[in-house]
């Protein structure tokens, strides 16, 4: 029987549990105790049912995403996390298949549709933010008996401001700018 003991992840420390635990458990040392921590110290029996407690709850937890609908809003590369936590593969791939791991690097990632539709996302939605904020100015300076107040605001400057922004955030190389950044999340949920 195989044993995902990849699926364990990154080991934490008595210090993260003191610390992050701490703000839920009155005495965290108690909830996670040295032998949670250690995996290693345990006998091999334990090691194994703790792993397999672990996959079943993964399994659980992603078939949720598959059972509501919910799996069509994530990014590609967390379906296929989801994938082999509800389904043990993806595609008829394991997470281990050199092809799935290669999409999970930097480049990869970086040079995918759907990172690019986060720039373009991001770099619409500062377009609409600053027009947005050019029309609240632009109306503040129209109003009347406001001009002694938008002068003492110096919304004039504001606005040159702001116009010398939208200038910048539509350009291509505001969007050459974003790459490497998380972007903006592209959807848009029906509403119900």
């Amino acid at each position: 029987k195989t044993i995902n003991a990849s699926r364990l992840g990154y080991r934490i420390t008595d210090k993260f549990v003191a610390h992050y635990f701490g703000r839920v458990f009155d005495n965290p040392a108690a909830a996670i105790n040295e032998d949670m921590l250690k995996p290693e110290l345990q006998s091999e029996e334990v090691f194994m049912d703790g792993i397999e407690n672990l996959c079943d709850a993964q399994k659980k937890s992603a078939l949720n995403y598959f059972k509501d609908g919910t799996i069509k809003y994530a990014c590609p590369l967390l379906k296929i996390v989801l994938h082999v936590m509800a389904y043990g593969h993806y595609e008829g791939k394991s997470i281990h298949d050199p092809e799935i791991r290669a999409l999970f690097t930097r480049e990869a990632m970086l040079k995918s549709d759907w990172y690019k539709q986060r720039l373009v996302t991001k770099q619409q939605r500062d377009t609409v933010r600053l027009m947005s904020n050019i029309k609240a100015l632009e109306d503040f300076m129209n109003r009347p008996g406001y001009a002694m107040e938008a002068a003492r605001l110096g919304v004039h400057d504001r606005l040159n401001a702001a116009h010398k922004e939208l200038a910048r955030v539509s350009s291509d190389k505001y969007l050459e700018e974003l790459v490497g950044t998380l972007g903006a999340d592209p959807i848009v949920f029906d509403e119900a």
